[in-house]
């Protein structure tokens, strides 16, 4: 994981205020403001650390800036990983209040889950609603990383199986928001194939002896940049042969309603 305290950062105490941003919805400053020499290291271990502040059993991982397009909207370089929770997931088409989070994007993905022996046990098309704790989505790479990648809530439409689809890298998206196409992409722009995401994922996992168990979750990134939906009505994303997955915004809560 590398040095976790050559920037005298308190990890415990990044991640809490990090994870009361979370529970209050009251954004803060970036920690590298305050700490400027904030490592990667301590970046992830303020993530773990925020994990075990999170009354909910992690279910997934989602991969963040494995595109281009990600990559310059976000001034981030290299992709990095952040945690899903079991709350964080919506259901496809359901509605989502989007006064729960701060100032939520939305980015269009193609979901794995993982079967025996690491393989692809099914594929999913996914939207990913992510929310940066800081106050505005201008940071380092190294305070994304702490805010658990920014991740925030997930959906997932119906699961193909690998076979079926075949090559990945083709499968094309296109995200909705009201009903207007603004973005497209395809497969391979999450590193070239979801399936090298997926190993970038594995290796770095085991850096810190972390193995993905049969189950898991995997978002592999963001295939087009990301964009705001506080105040959409709908937001939906087509995959082509994978199919569609979409939620509803919303300013009403929905039930249930988990605070996680």
């Amino acid at each position: 994981m590398g040095s976790l305290a050559l920037s005298g950062i308190n990890i415990a105490e990044a991640a809490q205020r990090l994870d009361n941003a979370r529970r209050t919805r009251t954004p803060i400053e970036c920690l590298t403001a305050g700490v400027p020499d904030l490592t990667e290291g301590e970046a992830y271990a303020i993530a773990a650390a925020g994990a075990a502040l999170v009354a909910q059993p992690v279910t997934g991982y989602k991969l963040g800036y494995t595109s281009e397009a990600m990559r310059r909207q976000m001034n981030v370089d290299r992709p990095n990983f952040g945690r899903l929770y079991a709350g964080t997931r919506i259901s496809n088409a359901s509605a989502l209040d989007m006064t729960v989070l701060i100032h939520p994007l939305v980015e269009p993905e193609i979901a794995l889950r993982i079967g025996d022996d690491l393989e692809v046990e099914s594929v999913m098309p996914a939207l990913e609603l992510v929310d940066t704790r800081y106050d505005t989505y201008t940071f380092a790479a190294v305070d994304n990383i702490a805010d658990n990648s920014s991740a925030a809530r997930y959906v997932l439409g119906a699961e193909r199986s690998l076979r079926a689809l075949g090559d990945l890298r083709s499968i094309p998206a296109t995200l909705f928001i009201d009903g207007e196409p603004v973005a497209t992409g395809k497969g391979s722009d999450a590193l070239g194939d979801p399936l090298r995401a997926l190993a970038w994922l594995i290796n770095r996992l085991a850096r810190d002896d972390i193995t993905l168990a049969p189950g898991t979750i995997v978002l592999t990134g963001g295939l087009t940049r990301a964009y705001a939906v506080e105040h959409a009505t709908s937001v939906k994303a087509s995959f082509g042969a994978l199919g569609d997955v979409a939620i509803v915004c919303s300013t009403i809560r929905s039930e249930p309603y988990v605070d996680c």
